[in-house]
């Protein structure tokens, strides 16, 4: 039912009726920021939200290459200090935080996010609350079933210390939501951007330094609360909230609406990569989730960049709902964009994967490039798809982006557990292959609500990509790197290749960029 979304009309009225209705709306009557006025020209709204965006891009781009920085230097030390087994239990932790999180967070902040309008202190206080109360049990659950988890990945009964530490590091994560989505709301990513740089810094030296001293398993889950309890701390310096309680079951009701099915999407997307901590680690063991993590890790490396626009998608699209034209030209660029970005890293890593993990990695995970190979076919289909998701949820259809990744999460675990029982983790690599093949229907979806184009948006770049990438690889086939410095050498050479030649081919395109870059207005 299409209801759309009707502001307070009085701010000290409180929650109207026509106010029950709103978070599934994909409509809005006023603008979401007001900043922007009631009437203005549809090209201005697309000029102001692009510049606002692009400006977030590049703060979260400093961010994102400081992040990665760190982020690479330390995975690539722990590879190098640790063994596959206990590689395999990093990502073993991490997954619990992620499951934990997703449960304690009940899409609370993202409805935040896209409300309409400026949400009211009790709306803040009121999701706080309701919050608190959801971490609190999670944490007591987890805390008291951290023996029976150590015993099932067969971990000394100490080791349980290791999830008691990821429950106390959700405790301290709750605490960075209301400041993150006011941040968020406003674009004001460069506050959020100098956090998770010291958040990012805080987890990888400690993580490091620890494994290095010999802690062994207890590194991750030390850092892991370290990280948590810095970004609590930074975050509310950053954007200051005074803490307050308030039981408002009314508002609080009306934002699990949006919500619920909004965190379904990451509770099912959680689901589905349990397949690996949980049905490959207690099957096969931590050593071969260790390869799998290791796999996944460096074929999702090129779409880490994405991670920059990824945080802006939702907010920015939410302005332009009302602007179908406006909207449809910024879809389509971004969707240039993504995929420019993605394609050329993409290329150049596939075409030089065996002397990167020789000489990055180290030879005990060359047997793990089978892995890679098919795990590396979701750079075609991730720049595209996840946009279009954040689109459809700023469209208000967040029920209809949850519907998609219960299908994803579906689809892995019913080709999954029956592939990896007959071939083990390269079966779990063929199901993922298959089942990135549903991203087509999400684009069908998408342009239903939405007429805008796909193929010329992304295939020139692709192709440019791959015919500097074929180049690279013949290149280093008849003179081969011998160190990391040449493999370094032709990586840098061909990505400057196809940044040449893609600027050469939007050149028009980069010109406006640039333009709103500088623009002040």
């Amino acid at each position: 039912m299409d209801v759309r979304y009707n502001p307070l009309q009085n701010e000290q009225s409180g929650w109207t009726n026509a106010r029950r209705k709103t978070l599934d709306a994909p409509l809005i009557q006023e603008p979401a920021f007001p900043e922007f006025g009631t009437g203005l020209h549809k090209g201005v709204a697309l000029r102001t939200v692009a510049r606002k965006a692009i400006h977030s891009m590049l703060a979260l781009g400093l961010r994102q290459i400081l992040a990665v920085g760190i982020r690479s230097l330390g995975v690539i030390l722990l590879a190098r200090l640790l063994s596959p087994s206990e590689f395999g239990l990093f990502a073993v932790v991490t997954f619990f935080l992620s499951f934990l999180i997703t449960f304690g967070d009940a899409g609370l902040g993202a409805s935040l996010v896209r409300q309409a309008d400026e949400p009211l202190e009790e709306d803040y206080r009121a999701i706080f609350t309701v919050q608190q109360v959801l971490v609190v049990s999670v944490v007591i659950l987890f805390w008291l079933a951290a023996p029976w988890v150590a015993n099932a990945y067969h971990l000394p009964r100490h080791d349980s210390w290791v999830f008691r530490l990821v429950a106390l590091s959700l405790l301290c994560t709750s605490f960075q939501t209301i400041p993150s989505a006011r941040l968020e709301r406003h674009l004001s990513f460069d506050k959020l951007a100098m956090v998770e740089v010291a958040t990012a810094l805080v987890f990888y030296s400690t993580a490091v330094m620890l494994a290095w001293k010999g802690v062994g398993t207890l590194s991750f889950a030390l850092a892991l609360f370290a990280r948590s309890l810095t970004g609590a701390i930074l975050v509310n310096h950053v954007s200051p909230w005074r803490i307050g309680w308030r039981l408002d079951w009314e508002r609080v009701r009306d934002h699990l609406r949006f919500g619920v099915p909004y965190q379904g999407i990451g509770f099912t997307s959680l689901l589905k990569e349990s397949i690996t901590p949980v049905f490959i680690g207690l099957l096969l063991g931590a050593g071969s989730v260790g390869y799998v993590n290791w796999a996944v890790m460096v074929a999702a490396y090129p779409v880490l960049s994405l991670m920059v626009m990824q945080r802006v998608y939702l907010p920015a699209f939410a302005r332009l709902q009302l602007q179908r034209e406006s909207l449809t030209q910024f879809v389509e660029q971004v969707l240039r964009a993504t995929n420019g970005v993605v394609a050329p890293v993409a290329i150049l890593t596939l075409v030089s994967i065996e002397p990167l993990t020789r000489y990055v990695f180290g030879q005990k995970w060359l047997v793990a490039l089978p892995l890679f190979c098919l795990f590396w076919v979701a750079n075609l289909f991730v720049p595209t798809a996840t946009p279009l998701l954040a689109l459809l949820n700023a469209l208000g259809h967040s029920r209809t982006a949850f519907k998609f990744a219960l299908i994803w999460m579906l689809g892995t675990w019913a080709l999954g557990a029956p592939l990896i029982l007959a071939f083990g983790t390269i079966g779990f690599a063929i199901a993922n292959l298959c089942v990135m093949f549903t991203n087509l229907a999400l684009y069908r979806v998408a342009q239903a609500h939405l007429s805008f184009r796909i193929l010329p948006m992304i295939v020139p770049t692709w192709c440019v990509a791959t015919l500097i990438g074929l180049a690279t690889y013949f290149v280093m086939h008849f003179a081969p790197p011998t160190g990391l410095v040449g493999l370094g050498i032709y990586f840098a050479s061909g990505l400057s290749a196809c940044t040449l030649c893609l600027l050469g081919l939007y050149r028009s395109e980069v010109r406006k960029v640039w333009g709103l870059v500088w623009s002040q207005e």
